[in-house]
């Protein structure tokens, strides 16, 4: 039940991008009637290549020329071979030949062709491009609404996903999708007309004659609807072993020092290969079902033609004119490729289903950041901040438990504590990566829900412990701050995070790129640069999460004087595990299981000699007036 369900899903998705292009694909299905009409055409004109013949057989025997038209009908099969033959006689008439010579009746069957041939050609050329065009339209509008919709969703939702499976699920699928769609809007439209023109001329020999097309058709469609679903459930296994190997690469290379350090390279290609080799295996079991498809509807046909053959004899002893018997031969003759290109379509439409299901899956999440639809500005936000017994957890065992706390605008709260304890959750609250699960956020006493998030969010800025960096130059890196700025403000922002002086100092200045993850500069270099972003920005609300834990003294000195600058007329909340860095903090907030179990400046913190943050301070061997004067926020 649930497979049949996801194949209506499959079409409702298809049928969705249909009428979404409805325009486009009305001219697809038009251009594929014609199409139809024009490529079977050829078809009719056997009969007339027959009677030729016939008739040259006759002029070098003694028997006398058979009549190229039976008897006038009513039935509309001799009405149509009447009108090619008149067709045939205007032009044999206006090239001045004889209509009753073999000879002449071959050339206009060859001109007839030769029309049939341009017209079909254009036609092919025409419904292809705008076939492909169709596709590939609708997966690049699949993957844009993937995308936006991924990056629309909470941080809670990319916890458990593999960056090399999302990325799998985005390429890999979506290609396999676009791959399905491009031979559905080819195929499954012209395959079906094929089929119907095939019967219509079929009819117009002898009802026996489609009748027999008819059974053709049935009997080879089993076999392409029988192995179609092993198709599906092969394909959707197989994109998922891909996806596993795409994640491992990524693993692999993001890890890369890694692995190099601890010579794990005959580990991970191990395993690397052994998910490989499970791709393999799924991979053939669905190519196997096609070929049994296949293999199948050969056989059908072959048992099909064989039938026919014995039927043929009381065709050709109860029909007037056995010369268009010749004509059966074309749509008897293409009826097993026109089904087996249909089955094709099938396979891929479910070969598709398998990746479609995937991609729907990422599409089923759903935001739990409900933004209201009258939201608040925050265009003249303060920054006051307040935990009303706030609790949050990333799975089962609580994070922050019944947390309250209070912080003024503009002061400048440290929170210290354990690894666990919830400080780089509590800025996560802030920046609404994610809601509480229980208690209130409020900014300037507004539950943070009621903000309108993006215009909240320009009026925040985060500098993290590991600075990221996109592959483009300094400048743009710089101006993701705040997309707009001038060149101008943009080296005023980087002068003020102390990063001017190292910029033009690169071979191309502010044009310089900083490779993937700015892997074409040092730690502290990639630092500044983000202060600088941030500056630009110039937020009401700053986040520092282990801002220089990560830097050698040299750069922690400078990456600290530049958050001097930045901290300036802000609320600055500051995570830290260096005790050294949160003496100049207006409160320092000790944190354990998830709650707050000291607070104070450091000296009255200090003053409490069993207190948390004392023995913090001392484990880090910092008791010294002399240690604890550092750079601090």
């Amino acid at each position: 039940m649930q497979k049949k369900a996801s194949f209506h899903r499959l079409l409702a998705t298809l049928f969705h991008y249909v009428f979404r292009y409805r325009k486009l694909a009305l001219l697809i299905v038009v251009l594929g009637a014609f199409q139809a009409v024009v490529v079977k055409a050829p078809f009719l004109l056997l009969k007339m290549v027959s009677d030729a013949t016939r008739i040259f057989v006759a002029q070098n025997s003694e028997a006398p020329p058979p009549a190229l038209i039976p008897a006038p009908s009513s039935s509309s099969q001799v009405d149509v071979f009447a009108y090619l033959d008149s067709f045939k006689d205007y032009l044999l008439e206006t090239l001045g030949l004889a209509s009753n010579d073999p000879e002449n009746i071959i050339i206009a069957a060859a001109l007839m062709l030769s029309i049939l041939a341009v017209l079909g050609a254009i036609l092919v050329y025409f419904h292809r491009m705008l076939a492909s065009l169709a596709a590939t339209r609708v997966v690049v509008d699949m993957r844009n609404r993937l995308a936006s919709h991924l990056l629309g969703l909470s941080l809670r939702h990319f916890g458990g996903q593999r960056t090399g499976d999302l990325i799998s699920r985005v390429t890999n699928d979506s290609n396999t999708v676009m791959s399905s769609f491009n031979i559905v809007f080819e195929n499954a439209v012209l395959q079906p007309m094929f089929l119907l023109v095939n019967l219509i001329w079929a009819w117009m020999v002898s009802p026996w004659v489609a009748l027999a097309v008819l059974l053709i058709i049935a009997f080879l469609l089993v076999p392409m609807l029988s192995f179609g679903r092993k198709v599906q459930k092969g394909s959707g296994r197989s994109l998922q072993a891909l996806g596993q190997s795409a994640d491992a690469m990524s693993q692999m290379f993001t890890g890369f020092r890694t692995v190099k350090a601890f010579q794990l390279e005959g580990h991970e290609i191990a395993e690397f290969e052994r998910i490989n080799e499970t791709f393999f295996r799924r991979k053939m079991r669905m190519f196997k079902a096609k070929a049994k498809s296949q293999g199948f509807l050969q056989l059908i046909y072959m048992l099909g033609v064989a039938g026919f053959l014995i039927g043929l004899t009381y065709l050709l002893k109860n029909t007037e004119d056995p010369s268009k018997l010749v004509v059966a031969l074309g749509p008897l003759g293409t009826t097993y490729t026109d089904v087996k290109r249909l089955a094709r379509t099938y396979n891929m439409l479910k070969e598709s289903q398998g990746a479609l299901d995937r991609i729907d899956e990422l599409f089923d999440l759903r935001n739990e950041l409900l933004r209201p639809a009258d939201g608040k500005s925050a265009e003249a936000l303060s920054g006051a901040i307040a935990f009303e017994d706030v609790r949050f957890s990333y799975g089962r065992e609580p994070v922050l438990d019944q947390l309250n706390l209070q912080i003024k605008a503009g002061q400048r709260i440290a929170f210290v504590g354990p690894s666990g304890s919830g400080k780089s959750t509590i800025l996560n609250l802030v920046a609404r990566f994610y809601d509480p699960d229980a208690g209130r956020v409020l900014i300037d006493g507004q539950d943070l829900k009621e903000y309108e998030l993006d215009s909240y969010l320009l009026k925040l800025a985060i500098v993290d412990q590991q600075p990221f960096l996109f592959n483009v130059s300094v400048r743009e890196n710089i101006r993701l701050g705040r997309p707009g700025a001038s060149d101008a403000e943009i080296e005023q922002a980087a002068k003020d995070a102390l990063v001017h002086d190292f910029v033009n100092g690169l071979p191309e200045g502010y044009d310089t790129i900083c490779g993937e993850r700015g892997t074409e500069l040092s730690g502290g270099q990639m630092q500044r640069i983000t202060i600088a972003r941030a500056l630009l920005r110039s937020p009401r609300i700053l986040l520092l999460d282990e801002a220089t834990s990560a830097l050698d003294t040299e750069s922690e000195r400078l990456v600290q004087a530049a958050l001097d600058r930045l901290k300036e007329g802000r609320t600055v909340l500051y995570v830290a595990h260096r005790m050294s860095t949160v003496r100049g903090a207006d409160q320092i907030f000790v944190l354990a299981g998830g709650r707050v179990v000291e607070q104070g400046t450091h000296e009255e913190l200090m003053a409490k000699r069993n207190g948390a943050y004392h023995k913090l301070v001392k484990l880090q061997g910092e008791g010294s007036q002399a240690e604890i004067d550092v750079p601090s926020i």
